[in-house]
């Protein structure tokens, strides 16, 4: 519940202090006293937008901070999904500098906006005039049908499933709508790959073919190299003969001088290193032959080599290779697409399935739910002046998934004797959308599990009678949950076991908002007001008296 409110700085308000308690509690006051101020410096705390319009000294910060008492642990899981702290003790505090900075803590921890907005779903529901608009919307009358069906396990099951399924949907849709650009492009995958396949590629062997087309263009360069070399190893006065005679002359004389034999022993080796030289030698000589066709081959690989590596972009074959191996898969892949697809779309129906499985017990379960509020809902309103109501929930089969199952919900209504129950989102009058609200509201709190509801002037256009049925129905709201009314009629005011006055205070400089706790007494004064206005006569006080003891 909320525990306490302090706000400085923030439109006609200098300093306040408030502490709540639990059960209910009433804020009166007269019109313009402030009243709205505060609900709006509380609207802060739950992720409203503010700039320095609302700072009443331009020159100092605004702070709205609020403490609010967590009986349990039942929302820790929801503080850790948002990253906070959590305390049984939780304060939201929210500051406005002069420089139109906003800043936001839960427990000292900053937070963003819509951190605030979320958290305030589940720590406070604030109903203002504008809300009624909500009632119109088939999502809120859907609520009101599913905490009656209490189908909140139901619906996160079928949230989360719902995701899965829409997840194989686009998967589905991702997979046939490229497939489809790709298979226009089959045949020309399929023309590169066999390019490339022919080509038959191999790592390397552009080097090795350069090479060898540099050697035929140097044919009969090479050709009498060798020729002449063979010559001079092999031919008259042959450079083997003459180096076997030489060294057998300092082989002859060794034994005269050690140098001769180490030069005969050199000679011996060179002999040896020369020979196996002359033999390389005659061997290419024996087998030279550059066949001017073979080189036309060469060349002709090469050029197909640069030009596929220049078309592909690659640097060398393994680039090549890669890519022929990248379209044998592509080409694979769309050859095989249909059977890609139907896994696909076996995936999706059965998704289907299992969601329509959880939309099915929802239905059902809000089917039964809808027999239920009907009498509910008429009995109430009854309460609340209106002893024609009509009240029907109609539930719409769709066709489609939508976040909350598969129904729409439209709640029709009708105040007055042969007049045939409309659509709320046709109801004008706002007293009578007030008492909807209530009734509405007073259902989804006995199973929703918000822990502060506050109404600004949820009474508007009713009064006597039914103003003290609205109290009292609220009264017995305040049993599951802490209420805080705003209100301007003294029968619901008298309801509350605390009561708060908001009340201006003019001087020649400034008017500030202030609010103060009640006593008994001072009740009894400000319920006396309520009833006769700035005249307090004695009748008035005596009903005052009576109206509080009643309650």
């Amino acid at each position: 519940m909320l525990h306490k409110l302090t706000i400085s700085n923030y439109a006609l308000i200098d300093n306040l202090d408030i502490s709540f308690t639990d059960g209910m509690t009433t804020i009166t006051g007269e019109t313009g006293a402030g009243k709205s101020i505060i609900l709006g410096a509380l609207s802060l705390l739950l992720g409203k937008r503010a700039d320095t319009t609302v700072l009443k000294d331009k020159d100092k910060k605004s702070v709205v901070e609020a403490t609010f008492s967590l009986p349990n642990d039942s929302l820790s899981a929801f503080f850790e999904s948002l990253d906070i702290d959590f305390d049984n003790e939780t304060i939201i505090r929210r500051e406005i500098t002069p420089q139109g900075k906003s800043r936001s803590f839960v427990n000292d921890t900053p937070v963003g906006l819509q951190t605030l907005k979320e958290l305030g779903t589940v720590l406070i529901d604030i109903h203002s005039q504008h809300q009624n608009l909500f009632l119109k919307e088939s999502s809120f009358q859907c609520q009101v049908v599913d905490a009656e069906a209490n189908n909140s396990d139901l619906l996160n099951e079928y949230a989360k499933e719902l995701h899965v399924l829409n997840k194989r949907k686009k998967e589905l849709e991702d997979f046939l709508s490229e497939i489809q650009k790709k298979k226009d492009d089959l045949a020309y995958y399929k023309y590169r790959l066999d390019e490339l396949v022919k080509a038959n590629l191999q790592g390397g062997e552009l080097a090795d073919l350069e090479q060898e087309s540099t050697l035929m263009e140097h044919s009969e360069e090479i050709k009498t190299m060798l020729a002449q070399a063979d010559e001079a190893f092999s031919g008259e006065n042959a450079l083997l003969s003459q180096l076997k005679t030489i060294q057998h002359s300092f082989e002859k004389n060794a034994q005269l001088s050690s140098q001769f034999q180490a030069i005969s022993e050199r000679l011996a080796q060179s002999y040896i290193e020369l020979s196996d030289i002359s033999d390389e030698i005659s061997k290419n000589n024996a087998n030279l032959d550059f066949d001017p066709q073979q080189k036309e081959s060469i060349d002709e690989r090469i050029d197909l080599l640069n030009t596929l590596l220049h078309k592909y972009s690659a640097l060398d074959e393994n680039e090549l290779i890669a890519k022929r191996d990248e379209l044998q898969t592509l080409v694979n892949s769309l050859e095989n697409a249909d059977f890609q697809s139907e896994e696909l779309q076996k995936n999706y129906d059965q998704q289907i399935l299992v969601v329509q499985k959880i939309a099915d017990e929802i239905h059902l379960r809000r089917a039964e739910a809808v027999q239920r509020l009907e009498p509910q809902i008429v009995s109430l309103l009854q309460k609340l002046g209106m002893p024609n109501v009509k009240f029907a929930i109609d539930m719409i089969p769709l066709n489609e998934f939508r976040s909350n199952g598969k129904d729409e919900i439209r709640m029709k209504f009708s105040a007055n004797k042969n007049i045939a129950p409309q659509w709320l989102g046709e109801i004008s009058s706002g007293g009578e959308l007030s008492r909807v609200m209530l009734c509405l509201k007073y259902i989804l709190t006995k199973n929703k599990s918000v822990h502060t509801i506050i109404f600004d002037e949820i009474d508007t256009g009713v009064s006597g009678e039914i103003a003290d049925q609205m109290g009292s129905m609220m009264l017995d709201m305040s049993k599951d949950l802490q209420i805080i009314t705003i209100t301007h009629l003294p029968q619901i005011a008298v309801k509350a076991q605390n009561q708060f006055k908001v009340f201006k205070t003019e001087t020649t400089e400034t008017t500030t908002s202030s609010i103060e706790k009640l006593t008994e007494e001072q009740r009894v004064n400000e319920i006396a007001k309520m009833l006769s206005g700035k005249t307090i006569t004695e009748a008035a006080l005596n009903n005052a008296r009576l109206l509080l003891n009643a309650r």
